[in-house]
């Protein structure tokens, strides 16, 4: 008879994330709106956020005392390792500049490797992801059983392309490219500044028509705070925009949902 879940099991995940969120909630904490993952409480210098992936936690306060209670609170349940200041996560790097208030994120940890294994870390590198005027379509595909299979066999292909499926060497090489581009901006972060006033920034764009295998627009948004972007994402709209003053209504109401 088994008493309690363990760890591999189908159920497990499912069963830690209900009680840690059962003992979050005790503690006074609440699952936000927009992201479950991450949880508030209190308000003002008593603000407390705790972010969760699995059974890794991120805790954020303007008081280490704050910090210091929460952790405190979660140990009384369950077996913690504290590791200090957050440096690395999810494969992004994080920089701290306490003097200038000031935090830097970049994923060069991440992308060196890729750069690496497709063996780019001695080529020139490329100022733009991609050349411009390039317009990838599926007529690039390969027709052949022979091309499928040596596209196939290329490596990392899946950071590449959405053509993934059946690549072209002009797909490839679209994607070659892009980790050039890499190579040179490898050492560029985001930085977001505390002496900036919190105040949110929006913008969106679109290109009508980017889709030239279906007409469907491309939407692209970008949300701003402290000076730099928290939230970006280029996607293709659902339905066919009539005009380029009508993807753009589309790109600013899916900015601001």
């Amino acid at each position: 008879m088994l008493l309690q879940s363990l760890y591999g099991l189908k159920q497990a995940s499912r069963v830690w994330n209900e009680t840690i969120d059962k003992h979050l909630k005790s503690m006074g904490f609440e699952p936000s709106d927009a992201d479950p993952c991450v949880y508030m409480r209190g308000e003002g210098d008593d603000e407390c956020i705790v972010w969760l992936n699995v059974d890794g936690m991120l805790i954020a306060s303007r008081h280490k005392a704050v910090i210091a209670s929460v952790k405190a609170g979660i140990a009384e349940k369950f077996r913690i390792k504290d590791l200090g200041r957050a440096r690395f996560i999810l494969g992004i790097e994080i920089d701290y500049d306490m003097e200038r208030r000031t935090l830097g994120i970049s994923q060069k940890v991440y992308t060196e490797p890729i750069i690496k294994k497709l063996g780019q870390e001695n080529v020139k590198p490329c100022l733009t992801p991609l050349e411009p005027g390039v317009k990838l379509t599926k007529a690039d595909e390969p027709q052949t059983e022979d091309d499928k299979a040596k596209m196939k066999s290329k490596p990392y292909f899946a950071k590449l392309s959405r053509f993934l499926e059946n690549a072209g060497e002009k797909h490839w090489d679209a994607g070659i490219k892009v980790v050039r581009y890499l190579l040179k901006t490898k050492d560029v972060r985001i930085v977001y500044d505390g002496l900036l006033v919190a105040q949110l920034e929006a913008y969106s764009d679109a290109v009508w028509a980017g889709n030239r295998d279906d007409r469907r627009s491309v939407n692209g948004m970008m949300l701003m705070l402290c000076g730099a972007p928290v939230v970006w994402r280029s996607t293709f709209q659902k339905i066919v925009a009539l005009s380029s003053n009508e993807a753009e209504y589309m790109a600013l109401s899916d900015c601001v949902k």
